[in-house]
Parts: structure tokens; sequence; C-alpha cells
């Protein structure tokens, strides 16, 4: 048999997600090669990307991690099952079993659930008829009948198997107390006041009336669920970072995320540094900023939410453990809508919006610095250890790469180049 699928290929150019393929990506690297490797990963983000853009609910926040490992192990699956290399168990691995579990432990419907199992086979068909189709030397068309008859065949296992895991943890979950103080919550955010107040805040152990709140999302970007530190310690390292001492409210959501909530005593210090980095571990907090009453409970949350869909989806690789809402509020706002965004920076800065060309970058911060530090050369010089001529020349290049009209406001310019770092 052609085994062609050791001619698939990709940008070879792969990143933390080696530390979590596991045995199939062992075997997939080992029998097919390095480019089958890198075909199944970019496949799996793709297919994630794919299936949230139509059921956000699935990779919403912290949660897309875990539905990459999922759409990236069945893409390494039904490489092997295509190849034949050796028998294997089907294209359901304990990645997917996992989202399924925690699909039940977030609310998220069973429709959801086989809705996005749908959508990621569909996706996996095209994306392996399509290599077939360029990569097949004999007899193409018997091959991608073969590939389609392999892959129908595994849909109804597939989706039993996701079914019954996802019923079986919905069936605990249902049962704890956990899952009634994250209804309890949800029905709050949704606007939908509290008819006993008393026993919603017994059930809670929280003052949800207290005067002032400030909420955090807390996340672990990493496959290791039970590393330490716990989520729950790095939530109070992060309130005390800013001076936050109060009641607390800390509800896991999912085996990734925790949501959580402090009834402010006190004023606050400036945002956490990137001092509290180093403490973390790797885990991501996101910080909202202090509200009034229920309805800045509801506020903080919504923006600490904000901040963590900015740092998940637009800057996965951020190098900061810790993101303030106070100083990415209006890159939240401006990459909300990440097309109209790209178009929004590419019609302001011409060919400065060129995210892959080192000079344009260069160009770019100093600029960035210069609009920043309100057109002082001095201070840019010092930010930058560069020259204030060098400051000049590159700034007068930028606008004049921008087409930017002299003598007129900066500020759509500037906003374009906060777009385009947090959309790079």
């Amino acid at each position: 048999m052609d085994v062609w699928v050791r001619r698939l290929t990709g940008r070879g150019v792969n990143g933390p997600e080696l530390d979590w393929l596991g045995a199939d990506g062992d075997r997939v690297r080992s029998e097919l090669g390095d480019g089958a490797l890198s075909w199944a990963v970019e496949t799996g983000e793709q297919i994630a990307t794919a299936v949230t853009e139509i059921v956000p609910a699935q990779g919403e926040g912290a949660h897309l991690h875990a539905l990459r490992r999922a759409t990236t192990s069945s893409s390494l699956r039904a490489l092997l099952l295509i190849a034949g290399v050796e028998p294997t168990e089907g294209l359901v691995g304990p990645e997917t079993l996992h989202v399924a579990r925690d699909f039940a432990r977030r609310g998220v419907s069973l429709d959801d659930l086989l809705r996005g199992i749908r959508l990621g086979f569909s996706g996996l068909a095209a994306a392996l008829l399509d290599a077939a189709d360029s990569l097949v030397t004999n007899d193409r068309a018997a091959e991608m009948k073969r590939i389609s008859l392999l892959l129908f065949q595994q849909i109804d296992s597939f989706t039993d198997v996701a079914s019954d895991e996802y019923r079986h943890e919905k069936d605990d979950h249902a049962a704890s107390v956990s899952a009634a103080r994250l209804d309890a919550v949800q029905r709050i955010l949704a606007d939908d006041d509290p008819a006993d107040r008393k026993a919603t805040e017994r059930l809670l152990d929280y003052p949800l009336y207290a005067p002032t709140h400030l909420a955090l999302v807390t996340w672990n970007p990493t496959a290791d669920d039970n590393a330490e530190p716990s989520l729950r310690s790095i939530v109070e390292q992060a309130y005390r970072s800013v001076g936050a001492y109060g009641p607390t409210l800390a509800l896991p959501v999912g085996s990734h995320a925790m949501w959580s909530w402090r009834a402010v005593e006190q004023s606050l210090a400036p945002p956490p540094s990137t001092g509290l980095d180093a403490r973390l571990h790797g885990r991501r907090v996101a910080v909202g900023q202090v509200g009034a009453g229920l309805a800045g409970f509801r506020r903080s949350h919504r923006q600490a939410r904000a901040v963590e869909e900015l740092v998940i989806r637009r800057r996965r690789a951020s190098a900061n453990s810790v993101t303030a809402h106070d100083d990415v509020e209006l890159a939240a706002l401006l990459t909300n809508d990440a097309t109209a965004a790209r178009e929004f920076a590419t019609r302001h800065l011409g060919p400065l919006a060129d995210t892959d060309d080192v000079r344009m970058g260069e160009l770019r911060d100093t600029l960035r610095s210069y609009l920043d530090h309100e057109r002082s050369t001095v201070k840019v010089a010092a930010d930058q250890h560069i020259s204030r001529n060098t400051v000049t020349y590159r700034v007068q290049q930028a606008f004049r790469l921008c087409q930017h009209p002299p003598d007129t406001s900066p500020l759509r310019v500037h906003a374009a180049l906060s777009v385009v770092d947090w959309l790079s």
C-alpha cells in the first residue's frame, strides 16, 4: 500500500504542544515522520479554531488549550489509522474524554458537545481528503473512498464514547455543592438578582452586597491539571500582590480555570507587576477593575474575562503571567472583532503593519514609544537606548510609511499600533 501520509508536510515550527503529544505523537513521528507530525499539529489547531468559531463555548478562554489537545490527538490517531501502521483503538483518546468531562463540569450542553464532534469530524475528513488528492499517485479515487469509509466507521463509536463520558460526569457533578454555587453565580452574572439574598450569600459564603469587589480569572495553560501550586493558591497570591484583603469567593470552572472575587475592604495598590511572574509557575491571571455593589461584581468579572480572552486568543505566548484590565482596556475593545481590527490596522499603518518584517517591527516599537511618551524624543531615546537623532529618523520614516498627514491627530495610528501588538 502507498503510505502517502509519510509525504505530508507542515510548517515544521512546533511550539510547546510537543510536550503534550504523548504516545500517539511519538508513534506518528517514528512511523510517519516529522512532516506528518507537523501536519497533524497544524490540522488539530485549525479544527479547534473552526469549531470554536461556530460553537464558542467549546473553546471559551483557557479551555481552548484542552480542545486543541483533543483535536490534535484525533488528527494523530487518524493518520495512524489510515496508514495502517499498527492496530489502533480508534480516534477517541484520553484528551477527548477529558474535554467531555470538562464540558459537563462547565455546564456546556451535550448538544454543543455533539455538534462540535460533527464539525471536528467534517474538518478532519476535509483536510485528509484534500491531502490525499494532492499526494496519492495511483488509484486516487479508491484511496479517497477508503479514507471516507474509515472515518465514517469511527464517528458513531466516537460520539457514543464521548456522550457516555459527558453523562457520567454530569450526573456526578450535578450533585455537588460546587455545581450549585457555580449555577448561582452564573445566574447573577446573567443579571438575575438573587430572590433570596441571605440564602444565596450562605450558599456562596460571600458578601455579594459588599461595597466593592475585585474579580480575577486564573487559569493553567499547560496539560498538567494537578501541578502545584494550585489555582486557589495563585488566586491568593494575586490578590495579596495588589493589597486586596477581605472575604473571597473562588469557583473552579472546569479543570483549567478559576473565577474569583474578593470583597475589597480598602484602597488598592497599582495592578500586579511582573515581579509576581516567577512565583506563578506558568499560571495566568487576568485582573478586572474594582467595582461597586452587585453591578461591580458583574462588571469586574466581565473585565477579567475580556482580559482572559485577549491573552488566550490574541497573544497566547504572552510573557507576563498577570495582565490587568486597566493596562489593556483599549486593546481588549479594539481586538474584540479580530477581522475588523486587522483591517483597521492595515488601513491606518499601511506597510508598517507587516509583522513579518523585522524593520517594520523596529519602526513600530519606536513610533509607539514616541506616542506613549507624548512625542518626547528624549524619553524615547532613554527608553530604547538609542540616540535622539535615530528616534527622529525612525518616527519620520514610520509616519511616511503609514501616510499619516502632518499636523493631524495620531489617535488612529496609536490605536492601530496597539492592535498590531496584540494580533501579531
